[in-house]
């Protein structure tokens, strides 16, 4: 068969054409392959997240070098992929952040990788029926089979297992390591700090000029040049409890994340949690809840205070009349505990880990808490304004509403007006959504904010469940003091147009016409009084919360993870 010229032509074109395609086609495969590897996957042996609350630590009898663990966790960063590309998400997580919270947040993230890096080498290295030092062995040329393809991977691993001291060394992989000697002359000047840029940054090892040396007449290596490998106790380091070291800080506590995905269930139990505590809250509270609604409705009662208010009701209508609208009250919070919590959680999981990418929910924590706190706000309203309604009624006119129940009550309101029907019962639907929504968006933040500068200022609390409850009750008497003082205004000038609702005033109008009659202190009036209220209030609500939370196994320590490495020879 003959082939033309022309043929022939098309024929190595059309292969020269495939050619760049093929090899893009598997350069693709092998990025992909790359990209989707995770901090799980790592070359020394393997990760897990496991969960917190049932993973004990073992610190008490750690043999494991502090220097030996951050300059291994900068090794890792540069040499394995997968721990390559969880450090570079991270870097990218926190770009958006000032210089200082970067620094301190990446700090923290490095000292709870190292604290992991140290408890799995620690483990490798305490196996019975080997020596540490034989176990060293193993694991120095472990690194060398993993690590060791290029000639400056070979000498990070010297200068790493040149920092063990002399009885555990792995002597001979590192005499194959060692490039040079130095004398025992040179041991007696002060070494001075280590290079400025491993402080710079965390992910940088020792530059080319710094080698794996053995001292002339031992069996013992050292870093040369020499440098000050300083390991200074255990206190505040980028702002968590931790080991200074020469190469970085070495956490307390192994690294650490939130449970990824929360199925229906953990909502669920959030949902009772929540519901419960704010049902009972609430129940102890009605008589004074009575009272305040009574004094809204009727001003003369208040003449004499709350006590004689009070006493009033009971002389006129007995003890019974102190617990008017109990079954809408409770059942008004139990539907508001069941919904704002959940919904809380899942808005700000899904506006910070879904919606938004991670540099931009990092930079933006706060807004994306108050966001989530109004959303659930909403929610919440939808429920609690009929409620509310009935137990507005069947306090102030107790005659008429009491004998008919919850069920009466809802029903009657509902028919009152024939064109609206059942939307009678939503008539002050946005004026109690105006509050809650002010009051929950602040009241979950402040309540997060607290508990974080409690915990920063005395990290010893957040060993014992009871002082972690201690701290919740504390923080949510501030969230709700700090809650009530922001929808102060807002609840006040709501109260004035309603109470001149004859006048047709907006919220805005009803502002201004209140301030000019009244003076700016009017949007303040009775403000001690109400943060007492809602500071006993929300403190009891979180403290309650949480009890729950940790009884039924869905606490933050029940839903957070706990990275652990585990290293073996055995690929």
């Amino acid at each position: 068969m003959t082939v033309s010229r022309r043929q022939a032509l098309f024929s190595v074109a059309a292969a020269a054409a495939l050619v760049p395609l093929t090899l893009a086609k598997q350069a693709t495969a092998a990025d992909l392959d790359v990209q989707t590897r995770s901090l799980e996957d790592l070359s020394l042996g393997g990760g897990e997240w496991l969960q917190a609350s049932s993973t004990s630590i073992d610190t008490e009898n750690m043999i494991v070098p502090a220097t030996f663990a951050t300059y291994a966790s900068r090794l890792l960063i540069q040499y394995d992929q997968a721990v390559s590309l969880w450090w570079n998400d991270e870097v990218n997580a926190n770009s958006l952040l000032s210089e200082d919270a970067r620094r301190n947040k990446l700090g923290r993230m490095f000292g709870c990788l190292s604290m992991s890096v140290q408890l799995a080498v620690n483990q490798f290295v305490n196996q019975q029926g080997s020596s540490t030092k034989q176990q060293y062995e193993k694991l120095a040329k472990l690194f060398l089979e993993k690590y060791g393809n290029s000639q400056d991977g070979k000498r990070q691993i010297g200068i790493l297992f040149a920092t063990l001291p002399g009885s555990d060394q792995p002597t001979s992989v590192l005499q194959q390591l060692a490039t040079t000697t130095i004398g025992r002359s040179v041991l007696s000047s002060p070494p001075p700090s280590p290079p400025r840029m491993l402080t710079d940054d965390l992910s940088a090892l020792l530059p080319s000029n710094y080698k794996c040396a053995q001292i002339k007449g031992t069996k013992i290596f050292t870093i040369y040049p020499l440098i000050s490998q300083f390991e200074v106790g255990v206190d505040e380091e980028f702002g968590q409890t931790a080991t200074a070291t020469a190469f970085g800080p070495l956490s307390s506590t192994p690294l650490k994340r939130d449970k990824p995905e929360y199925t229906p269930d953990i909502y669920a139990l959030f949902g009772f949690c929540g519901a419960t505590g704010c049902a009972l809250t609430h129940t102890v509270v009605i008589p004074l809840d009575v009272v305040k609604t009574r004094a809204q409705t009727d001003p003369k009662l208040m003449t004499g205070g709350m006590l004689q208010g009070a006493a009033s009701i009971v002389d006129k209508e007995g003890i019974d009349g102190l617990f008017l609208g109990a079954q809408a009250t409770i059942a008004g919070y139990f539907w508001y505990g069941l919904s704002v919590y959940p919904s809380y959680t899942f808005f700000k999981r899904f506006l910070g880990l879904t919606l938004l990418p991670p540099e931009v929910a990092m930079v933006h924590v706060n807004d994306v808490a108050l966001v989530a706190g109004a959303l659930a706000a909403v929610i919440a309203s939808l429920g609690l304004t009929p409620l509310e309604a009935c137990r507005i009624r069947a306090v102030a006119e107790p005659d008429f509403y009491r004998p008919m129940g919850l069920l009466g009550t809802a029903s009657t309101i509902s028919v009152e007006d024939p064109s609206l029907g059942w939307k009678t019962l939503y008539a002050g639907f946005f004026p109690l959504l105006t509050r809650q929504v002010i009051f929950g968006s602040v009241k979950f933040l402040a309540f997060e904010q607290a508990c974080e500068s409690i915990f920063k200022l005395w990290p010893a609390l957040q060993d014992a469940t009871w002082t972690t409850l201690a701290v919740s009750l504390v923080a949510g008497g501030i969230s709700g003091t700090l809650s009530c003082v922001v929808s102060q205004p807002a609840d006040s000038v709501l109260t004035y147009v309603a109470q001149n609702s004859s006048d047709n005033l907006g919220v805005i109008q009803g502002c201004r016409v209140m301030v000019e009659k009244e003076g700016v202190g009017s949007l303040f009036r009775g403000l001690g009084s109400r943060c007492v209220w809602a500071g006993s209030i929300i403190a009891g609500q979180f403290l309650l919360y949480d009890i729950f939370r940790n009884f039924f196994g869905v606490s933050g320590e029940d839903l957070s993870q706990i990275f652990q490495v585990s290293i073996s020879s055995q690929q």
